[in-house]
């Protein structure tokens, strides 16, 4: 499973720099998440937002589901209160 989600975050990361963000993927709900939900969209994922207290993670994720699979990706604030998503936290259930 660790090859899956290592491949899926360089996939997502060469996403996010076709679409012109640098390695810094602050300004997590008005530009990354919309994004990487585009991204998702694009493969036939059915996408959701999670709140902290919906959430097992206790963060704010994206949901991206499909057939047997389920992807989350949290985002919270870093110490300068920007929301920030932190890619290696990506969950992976089931297949990709």
């Amino acid at each position: 499973m660790n090859a899956v989600k290592n491949k899926l975050i360089q996939e997502l990361e060469e996403f996010l720099h076709r679409e012109d963000f640098g390695r810094n993927w602050d300004g997590a709900y008005q530009d990354v998440i919309p994004t990487i939900r585009r991204y998702f969209d694009r493969l036939g994922f059915e996408t959701r937002l999670l709140s902290e207290s919906e959430s097992l993670s206790r963060d704010t994720e994206l949901v991206a589901s499909r057939e047997h699979t389920t992807v989350h990706i949290p985002w919270a604030e870093d110490r300068n209160g920007l929301s920030v998503v932190d890619l290696n936290s990506i969950q992976i259930h089931g297949d990709m």
